[in-house]
């Protein structure tokens, strides 16, 4: 995840916060690895990775590393394209809130299955304040 430029999540995400293996201020990916010379994705993976990007509002990747050669490989949406490439070459992405914008309207409620998902700007930032003060004191405390 380090090397995506991304922060490795808590228990690979299998909490009831932190989802998926890694994000960043922009990105949420999950990483599948084997030292096998195939893999196999799920499109259920995938479909959960999707909704929890639209929750926390980022650009969804999927990772695939193939531990016998070293490589990454990179799966995501061609619409994520641009966004995924402006952070790649620049560290950050411009108007990542228009990635969220439905029917023209602003919006932090998101339909996805049939259900109604609740986000706000403000606890997430809540929610990132809390966990690097956790982080932090984790840290010290090592």
């Amino acid at each position: 995840m380090k090397s995506l430029g991304l922060r490795p999540t808590y228990n690979s995400g299998s909490g009831w916060i932190e989802k998926e293996d890694g994000e960043n201020e922009y990105i949420i990916c999950q990483l599948k690895s084997t030292d096998a010379q195939s893999i196999k994705i799920n499109q259920k993976d995938i479909r959960v990775l999707e909704n929890n990007a639209l929750v926390s509002h980022k650009l969804p990747l999927f990772a695939i590393q193939f531990l016998n050669t070293d490589e990454v490989w990179l799966m995501a949406k061609p619409e994520d394209f641009t966004e995924i490439s402006e952070y790649i070459n620049t560290g950050s992405v411009e108007n990542m809130e228009d990635k969220f914008v439905f029917n023209d309207i602003q919006t932090n409620d998101v339909k996805v299955s049939n259900k109604i998902i609740k986000s706000s700007s403000e606890a997430k930032e809540q929610y990132r304040k809390e966990r690097e003060n956790k982080f932090n004191k984790t840290r010290s405390a090592i």
